[in-house]
């Protein structure tokens, strides 16, 4: 296990439906900017605060654009295209031009790796 444990779920409790996938190294992950990867064919956005680590779904819920060149400061995210701004642990939407909150999954960190819990490829999202 990973010394950053933060509010991280570390059991292995799997979501049903759900599969484990490998997203980065924390290392990977920087308190300021983003980290983008994909994970079972899913384009996701890491962000890290200090010990705290969440996984959204790359798409901004204004206009479905990437988020890639978003910024986080201050507990937000915010998106580089027209500046909405979400809560960087929850993908809560804090100030729009959005009102849909970001896709935010289950995170927990393995041998200092983040995963993520996605539905499993033949199952809905």
């Amino acid at each position: 296990m990973s010394e950053i444990t933060g509010d991280l779920p570390l059991d292995d409790d799997t979501p049903a439906g759900y599969q484990w996938q490998s997203v980065c190294a924390v290392q990977d992950a920087d308190d300021e900017e983003p980290y983008f990867g994909s994970a079972a064919g899913r384009d996701v956005m890491v962000v890290r605060q200090g010990a705290r680590i969440a996984v959204f779904d790359d798409r901004c819920p204004h206009l479905g654009s990437s988020m890639v060149g978003a910024t986080v400061e201050a507990g937000q995210v915010e998106c580089p295209l027209h500046g909405a701004c979400f809560d960087a642990s929850s993908g809560t939407v804090l100030d729009g031009p959005t009102t849909e909150d970001l896709v935010c999954h289950r995170v927990r960190i393995v041998n200092d790796r983040v995963e993520v819990a996605l539905p499993h490829l033949d199952e809905p999202a």
